[in-house]
């Protein structure tokens, strides 16, 4: 019983500590890249802005807020910055190999951490898996579509890890089905 209050208790620290942090992440992100009033709105309510952020925290690394911070920064030079950051065949190694950059954490429940990068490559893939057309009209390199990635199999896996990692503070940051339907970008 008393593991379980402990238990209780450590989520309710890791779930407001993210949620009255994030607003601070987000304002210090914003005022780093200059955002003007539509993008700062726009990170603001990008949930998967928000996971990318609350990992760290939900996952109680050490250094939480500078891993938030700098795997956010990551995230949106990878939308800034197109022509280093969109895939390539040279990512196609591992479905993880373009989330590098924001899967380094020091310390931490690994399960979460694996969870909320499940997510996250799971929202990735499935973009990927939408663009098809619109990459092939484009003339952009899609992993899915060019058999890289079997889309169905990795979501199957990806949704697995997701699952089997109860995190419920995640969950409200992002579902698994939120995760499908949501885009890279905006």
């Amino acid at each position: 019983m008393e593991k379980n209050l402990r238990n209780q208790e450590s989520a309710v620290k890791k779930s407001i500590s993210i949620f009255t942090e994030w607003d601070n992440i987000a304002g210090s992100v914003a005022d780093a890249f200059r955002m003007d009033k539509e993008d700062r709105e726009w990170l603001q309510n990008k949930n998967l802005a928000k996971l990318i952020a609350s990992i760290p925290y939900l996952a109680e690394c050490e250094d939480p807020g500078r891993t938030a911070i700098t795997h956010l920064g990551a995230y949106i030079l990878s939308i800034r910055i197109k022509t280093v950051a969109n895939c390539q065949p040279t990512d196609d190694v591992d479905l993880f190999r373009r989330l590098e950059m924001i899967n380094n954490f020091i310390g931490g429940d690994q399960a979460i951490i694996q969870k909320g990068m499940s997510l996250i490559a799971l929202n990735m893939i499935a973009d990927y898996a939408r663009d098809i057309e619109e990459d092939r009209m484009f003339g952009k390199y899609n992993p899915v579509d060019s058999g890289a990635f079997d889309y169905e199999h990795e979501k199957n896996q990806l949704e697995a890890i997701i699952t089997s990692v109860k995190c419920r503070e995640m969950d409200e940051i992002m579902s698994m089905d939120a995760s499908v339907r949501g885009v890279w970008e905006r």
